[in-house]
């Protein structure tokens, strides 16, 4: 009840929205009565994020180990969105939450079955947690990004020809068609 409170505040609001106050609020109770049920906001981000990765569906579809990155990356992707800010706590002590080292292994099993080197593994789990955090960051900021491009594109300085081009070459992509691009570059290395 208590985490499923915090995920509505953070789903409606954002993460940087919950604090244990609006927790006690949502639950129509006094604020040290909340403390009674969680440590501290730390702890209670790291139990939402739990909760947040435990929808993941872990399961894939595709027999190629590189689709099965793509599929569970992007299945990722579009649960994190539904709690804007969550990424950002994808480090630290969350890393050893039970549903966290699941998926983490869900994303890094297909690597094994591919008989990828474990440095090469762990090089590529890190880089493509940061790019799921960069993608949803981008998502967030999306319209501000294609505007800003299509300023540079119109009228930007005259020695920024690759930075004029962007906003055509982008054409009508979303941030989830970057990050599939970026784990295509990500896989394509490790098939080398």
């Amino acid at each position: 009840m208590v985490v499923n409170a915090a995920i509505e505040i953070a789903r409606r609001d954002g993460l940087s929205a919950l604090s244990m106050r609006r927790l006690a609020e949502e639950l129509g109770v006094s604020t040290m009565a909340a403390y009674r049920h969680v440590a501290s906001k730390d702890t209670l981000v790291d139990d939402v994020l739990e909760a947040i990765v435990e929808t993941i569906s872990l399961e894939t579809t595709e027999s190629d180990w590189q689709k099965q990155i793509e599929q569970l990356a992007v299945r990722s992707f579009r649960v994190f969105l539904e709690v804007p800010g969550i990424t950002d706590h994808l480090r630290g002590r969350a890393l050893v939450r039970p549903a966290v080292v699941r998926w983490l292994e869900a994303l890094i099993e297909p690597l094994v079955d591919a008989g990828i080197d474990n440095g090469s593994r762990a090089g590529f789990t890190t880089s493509l947690v940061w790019l799921l955090r960069g993608a949803t960051r981008l998502s967030d900021e999306w319209n501000a990004t294609i505007n800003a491009l299509e300023e540079i594109a119109s009228d930007g300085p005259e020695d920024s020809a690759n930075m004029r081009s962007g906003r055509d070459d982008l054409g009508d992509q979303q941030a989830e068609d970057l990050l599939v691009t970026g784990i295509h570059l990500l896989v394509g290395g490790l098939a080398r």
